[in-house]
């Protein structure tokens, strides 16, 4: 919680309005991409982080106004809503895409276990792990590969299920796992390492999501104005690039992609204003 705390911009704290935003701790990059947003609006405003909850529970609370922004991946609940006009979307990919392109936390005694799958019914002989009420668990069901969901999951508690032999895999994206997710389940769980085999890969974007509740309609309106200045100015890519370093080329390379398909959405989601900052990892 606080990533996105004692932003105020420009006037001072007590002038400013004050916003509820879900967001997690592996994203810097997104706080101060908003910060510069709302700068770049010249929009004063300051944050309280909320507690962490489950997909439902943050959609119905920012129908209700007490969540305003949600730094959250895209789903068919949040497509619905926003085809409703009960939720906005601020279309820009603040992981550039690379969301989508995932690789497998797996038990360091099984660092090789997927060293020799090569298509997806290799991949069928493995149950998945993945956080309770994610909607990655419903593209892996779709495409026939078992899958468990996991309440708890932020300091890496699966590997629990994977000491018990109730999961193999965890799969999250690279860029994201090697630039926090894997130091900060190693500080608990130092047996848990990434698979250098196999990556996943299917169109997977977080994006930013407000409240239709007329208290987030200025904030709505400075984030679409602010987004658009700093993606023009190159502002976007320089704070991207200095808070979310590309991992090394070689981590991408030498391995199996595997292809899945997203029944709800692809890389159409991400406004045609913002898609040249989507990303192509290099898999020579």
């Amino acid at each position: 919680m606080g990533l996105l705390a004692g932003i105020c911009l420009p006037a001072a704290a007590h002038e400013a309005p004050r916003f509820l935003v879900q967001t997690e701790p592996s994203l810097a990059h997104a706080s101060a991409l908003i910060k510069a947003a709302l700068a770049a609006a010249g929009f004063a405003a300051t944050f309280q982080a909320t507690p962490n909850m489950t997909e439902q529970r943050n959609l119905y609370e920012g129908q209700q106004g007490n969540v305003h922004l949600s730094l959250l991946p895209t789903t068919p609940d949040r497509l619905a809503l926003l085809r409703k006009g009960r939720l906005r979307l601020v279309p820009i990919p603040l992981e550039r895409g690379l969301l989508g392109w995932r690789a497998c936390f797996v038990a360091r005694q099984d660092a090789d276990k997927l060293a020799k799958v090569r298509d997806l019914s290799g991949l069928r002989r493995f149950v998945i792990g993945q956080g309770n009420g994610w909607w990655d668990a419903q593209i892996y069901r779709a495409a026939g590969i078992a899958t468990r969901e996991i309440p708890n999951w932020r300091d890496g508690q699966f590997f629990q299920q994977m000491a018990f032999g109730q999961i193999d895999l965890f799969p999250m994206g690279l860029e994201e796992s090697l630039n926090y997710f894997l130091p900060h389940f190693q500080q608990r769980y130092p047996e848990l390492v990434l698979d250098q085999h196999l990556l996943l890969q299917y169109p997977w974007y977080r994006a930013l999501w407000v409240s239709a509740h007329p208290d987030a309609d200025r904030l709505y309106a400075a984030l679409q104005t602010g987004f658009d200045r700093i993606v023009q100015n190159g502002e976007f890519e320089r704070i991207w690039n200095r808070l979310r370093p590309l991992p090394d080329p070689a981590a991408w390379r030498d391995r199996t992609v595997i292809a899945l398909k997203n029944p709800w959405f692809g890389p159409e989601l991400v406004a045609p204003k913002y898609r040249h900052l989507l990303l192509q990892p290099a898999l020579g």
